[in-house]
C-alpha cells in the first residue's frame, strides 16, 4: 500500500507542477487542475494513512505521513489566503512543494526499506 501511495503522490506532484507552470504562463491559476492535484494528493495521503495506522511500524513511513500532513495544511492555507482569480503566492507554493518533496523522499526510503 505504501508503494501505491508513493505512485499516487508522484502523480499529484506532476499535476501540481503542471498546474503551477500553466498558471504562471497564462497569468491566472488553473483552478480545476489545482483541485485535481489536491484530490489526488488527499487520496494518496489516505492510502498512506491506512498503511501507517494498520501496518507494522515503520519510522520512515510515519515521518512521511506527518510531513505530508504539514504539506497538506500548507496547500490548504495557500488556497485560503489567495484571492479568487489572483495568481498564487509563489513563496507559499514553494514552501508547500518543499515539504511535499521531503515527504516523498521519506516515503520512497520507507518503501525501499520494506514498508
Amino acid at each position: 500500500m505504501a508503494a501505491l501511495s508513493l505512485f499516487v503522490f508522484l502523480l499529484a506532484m506532476t499535476l501540481g507542477g503542471f498546474a503551477l507552470w500553466q498558471g504562471r504562463r497564462r497569468g491566472r491559476p488553473l483552478v480545476a487542475l489545482g483541485y485535481l492535484h489536491a484530490v489526488t494528493a488527499l487520496g494518496a495521503l489516505t492510502l498512506l494513512g491506512v498503511r501507517v495506522f494498520t501496518g507494522p511500524e515503520n519510522l520512515l513511513l510515519n515521518s512521511a505521513f506527518f510531513v505530508f500532513l504539514l504539506a497538506a495544511a500548507g496547500g490548504l492555507f495557500t488556497l485560503l489566503v489567495r484571492p479568487r482569480d489572483e495568481p498564487v503566492i509563489l513563496p507559499l507554493i514553494l514552501l508547500h512543494a518543499t515539504a511535499a518533496v521531503v515527504a516523498v523522499l521519506l516515503l520512497a526510503a520507507g518503501v525501499a526499506a520494506g514498508g
